[in-house]
């Protein structure tokens, strides 16, 4: 049917699969179920073909319901991120954030950017878990993830917020014991200690060496505390180490040799694009001093 595009129809459609049920949409937008579904059936009459499969447990799109939301989707929500941007532009954000990152990240570098945004806006509550198991964001109501390295497929917005440089590392008792390697080949004859047995292949300039490791550690601060005590080199994050290169505690190896740059990433669901407090607290991530370094987990 041709008309004026029936834009509300249309966004309660986009409510709908981003919150996986008629029911939910229904309790985001603050409206009874049957008006959402009613909505839904106005659209589905105005465009001549069905757009959700229903069942009793879930909803899936048809082929038509999947290139509809692909093509409207970005189209609704810039609509409402402009609306948002809008209504009442100089007042403050407010509401609560629900916020996950890893425990060696979140505590170095998210936790201080943090407290100093609840300093800036007092309104906005912060609920913040550090964990380095990665949560369902939409399953569990979050927010935003910030997530350090490579990022899976995702039906998740992501935004970049910063590069992360690494470094190799060992104790100077190491060195003393084992010699300091001279080129990536080196790194063959010796040992490493690993936050995780899969990531045993190093790109160092441009050479992909398999380092030998005797100890996986399994967190980045047990990794930390391996390495001090002389049982390894480790490759690390080097906001994670850089008082320990300061004070001489460890010693950077092959400094010559670029290492692959690594990526911090904030995650947030589109159901979220127009959350003005995310929004805020985005910008203030994306900030940064001249002591700021955003760091991936190792």
């Amino acid at each position: 049917m041709r008309g004026r595009p029936d834009l509300t129809s249309m966004a309660f459609f986009i409510r709908i699969v981003d919150e996986g049920s008629i029911t939910a949409a229904g309790r985001a937008l603050g409206l009874p179920k049957a008006t959402v579904s009613r909505r839904l059936a106005m659209l589905e009459k105005r465009i001549g073909a069905p757009l959700i499969a229903r069942s009793t447990r879930a909803i899936s799109l048809t082929d038509a319901g999947r290139r509809f939301y692909e093509r409207i989707g970005p189209i609704i929500r810039e609509a409402e991120a402009a609306q948002s941007e809008m209504v009442d532009a100089s007042a403050a954000p407010s509401g609560l954030l629900r916020v996950t990152a890893s425990i060696a990240y979140g505590q170095a570098v998210v936790a201080p950017k943090l407290l100093s945004f609840a300093q800036r806006y007092p309104d906005v509550r912060l609920d913040l878990r550090f964990s380095d198991e990665r949560p369902n964001i939409v399953a569990e109501g979050l927010d935003l993830a910030i997530r350090m390295g490579d990022i899976e497929d995702s039906d998740l917005i992501s935004r970049k917020l910063a590069d992360i440089p690494m470094v190799i590392v060992a104790a100077p008792s190491y060195v003393d014991a084992h010699g300091a390697p001279r080129n990536a080949r080196d790194l063959k004859h010796h040992v490493a200690v690993l936050v995780r047995p899969n990531i045993d292949h190093w790109h160092v300039g441009k050479e992909v060496v398999r380092v030998p490791w005797r100890i996986s550690a399994g967190s980045l601060a047990v990794t930390r505390e391996a390495v001090l005590a002389g049982l390894g080199l480790m490759r690390v994050p080097e906001f994670v180490v850089e008082r320990d290169l300061k004070s001489g505690a460890l010693v950077r190896l092959l400094p010559e040799d670029p290492l692959p740059i690594a990526h911090a990433t904030a995650l947030y669901p589109r159901s979220k694009v127009s959350s003005r407090a995310l929004r805020f607290l985005l910008d203030h991530l994306s900030k940064r001093s001249s002591s700021d370094n955003l760091a991936p987990r190792c």
